[in-house]
């Protein structure tokens, strides 16, 4: 009976993740269809009295980075318009901000809460109380815009906007090849979902919404690790649409090196999980719904055809499963995953997508067992790191002693894949 359980969840993972990748690739094609999405070129004297604050939440960020943000935000072609920016560095940490920025222009209000609660969300939601505008825009501290951000931004009538980001600067490989899937993640799922109006979740590094409408829907969610994405689930419930605008860039940086990377996917994978039970909600919307909660759950949904081989291959001295049904089942998976990268084509070594499916995998775990989880920051410039990716080598290590169990039972052919897995897992 067990054996038959595993052999059905086989399909069902290779179903799923080969459905997600599909789509991906259908909305990647939608997306190069003739459709503007953005606002008009000429502007409304009129919409440009509308006041807009645009809040940045930091916390041990490099002095430099708040230095060109302040820079960056001070010069915005736009009158009505201020900037929160609120700390939860220490005194020290505050002090060198303060230090470095100089001479705090007038529309900038720059604080450091006492008491770090609630996380980046308990930031967000301080600055609101500061704030007394019509519209507030949510950015990062290494977010860069243009001098005509805010005239393009108050031209639009939209309960809440989603704007373009795209990476700026990329130097290492890694940083390279994000680039190229952030402007694949950029056109497929948000351009094209806008176009078949499929429910959009923002980016909080890129956000515009009506402050009423925040008030309204009860501000951001403290303590959750993707606050952003839970927002977007409290607003598709609340019957609020998110608009993508095409021609709004925001411009941010890509992490830097394989560690980097590990860290933001582990991160985005955890807060996921940590919103299956309070997605489900979205199935009340029918099959945008469903879509919805695709999209919420998909850094459950990317490594779930890999657990389920390293679970099957790892008990497999118990299971026997026939090894045909596993070359059946990995058939959808080589195909869409061939499609992919060659819609795709990034260009860098097995790395980087082994440790992207490894971080979601990691941390989509964590997420659903609630392991305590350690927030680390991207680093906004390069330094060069001796640090390894430790949750990985375990696993890798783990591999291994169920490849030595394999062939004790005569696996072999168990064995010898898991080893291959182990090594690939142990060599990052």
């Amino acid at each position: 009976m067990i054996k038959e359980i595993f052999e059905v969840l086989l399909f069902l993972s290779s179903f799923f993740t080969s459905l997600w990748i599909i789509l991906q690739i259908f909305y990647y094609r939608i997306s190069y269809d003739n459709y503007y999405i953005g606002n008009s070129s000429s502007f409304n004297n009129e919409m440009r009295k509308k006041k807009i604050d645009i809040i940045v939440a930091i916390r041990n960020e490099n002095e430099k980075t708040i230095k060109e943000l302040v820079d960056n935000l001070s010069n915005l072609d736009y009158e009505h318009y201020r900037v929160i920016v609120v700390s939860d560095d220490t005194e020290d940490n505050f002090k060198k901000i303060i230090d470095a920025i100089g001479k705090i222009p007038e529309n900038f209000i720059i604080v450091r809460r006492e008491k770090n609660y609630g996380r980046k969300a308990g930031a967000l939601n301080f600055a609101l109380t500061l704030s007394n505008a019509d519209l507030v825009v949510f950015l990062d501290a290494e977010a860069r815009v243009e001098r005509d951000f805010l005239n393009k931004v108050s031209q639009l009538e939209y309960d809440a906007m989603a704007f373009r980001l795209k990476i700026r600067n990329p130097i290492t490989p890694i940083q390279k090849i994000y680039a190229i899937t952030n402007e694949f993640v950029m056109n497929s799922l948000f351009k094209a979902r806008q176009k078949l109006g499929l429910l959009i979740f923002a980016n909080g590094s890129a956000l515009a919404i009506k402050r009423d409408i925040l008030l309204k829907v009860g501000k951001w969610k403290e303590n959750r690790v993707t606050e952003d994405l839970e927002l977007g689930i409290r607003l598709a419930l609340n019957s609020i649409r998110v608009n993508y605008i095409d021609n709004i860039i925001v411009y941010t940086l890509a992490p830097y090196d394989i560690v980097d990377l590990y860290n933001q996917i582990k991160r985005w994978a955890y807060g996921s999980a940590e919103l299956l039970i309070y997605s489900l909600n979205l199935f009340k919307l029918g099959i945008k719904g469903i879509e919805g909660f695709i999209y919420v759950q998909q850094w459950g949904i990317y490594p779930l055809y890999l657990l389920m081989i390293i679970l099957i291959l790892s008990f497999q001295f118990l299971l026997n499963i026939n090894y045909i049904y596993i070359v059946i089942s990995l058939l959808p998976i080589v195909v869409t995953n061939g499609f992919y990268i060659a819609l795709v084509n990034p260009k860098g070594d097995y790395r980087s997508g082994l440790v992207t499916i490894m971080a979601s995998l990691i941390g989509y775990l964590e997420g659903v067992f609630k392991i305590r989880f350690e927030w680390k920051v991207t680093p906004k410039s390069y330094v060069q790191k001796e640090e390894e990716i430790t949750s990985i080598k375990i696993l890798g290590l783990v591999l291994g002693v169920f490849a030595y169990i394999n062939s004790i039972f005569s696996n072999t052919l168990a064995s010898f894949l898991l080893i291959l897995i182990s090594m690939a897992l142990l060599l990052v």
